[in-house]
């Protein structure tokens, strides 16, 4: 980009902050902490579930601040699906072989958000998000974890709650502690 172009360029803070946040919960959601034999498998369906478990919260309380807030989780979800694409395309597809297997990863990402966003919503909400854990990986040897997702998961939902819409643009919010 050149300099004038740059001096020039306006600045579009949503989609910059959009960017941010979704970075942030991505290094969280790749911490290793949360995959192993007895945990999250790492593998792709892990890792996507893994950051949608990071996402859903974010878009919860994205969603309390109205048209604003739904603007950033837009933005949230718009640096996400690019980020999907440049994976894909440095697996060498090609923009239709891009396009065939994006729409099936956007699919699972709603999915799921759609899925933990009711767990967070219901009344035994620890329950409601073991079960969308197992349900997504059901080998019983992970069943000692869900428990410790959980309560990692809704301490997250508590601490997001008392965020305002600016904390959560500049990331200004830290992640709970999971017990292993």
């Amino acid at each position: 980009m050149g300099f004038f172009s740059k001096l020039f360029r306006q600045k579009n803070t949503v989609k910059d902050d959009g960017e941010k946040l979704y970075l942030y919960l991505l290094e969280q959601a790749r911490n290793p902490i949360f995959y192993g034999n007895t945990a999250v498998p790492d593998s792709y369906e892990g890792r996507i579930d893994l950051l949608t478990l990071h996402i859903a919260p974010v878009l919860k309380r994205l969603n309390s601040f109205g048209e604003t807030g739904s603007h950033l989780g837009q933005a949230l979800f718009d640096a996400m699906k690019d980020d999907f694409e440049i994976a894909l395309r440095e697996e060498g597809l090609t923009d239709s072989g891009v396009a065939k297997r994006i729409k099936p990863m956007i699919r699972l990402f709603y999915s799921r958000v759609k899925l933990y966003s009711e767990a967070l919503s219901a009344e035994e909400r620890q329950g409601s998000l073991i079960k969308a854990m197992k349900g997504f990986f059901p080998d019983e040897s992970r069943d000692e974890f869900w428990p410790a997702l959980s309560d990692y998961t809704l301490e997250f939902d508590l601490l997001l709650s008392g965020k305002t819409l600016g904390e959560l643009a500049q990331t200004d919010f830290e992640f709970p502690e999971i017990s292993q």
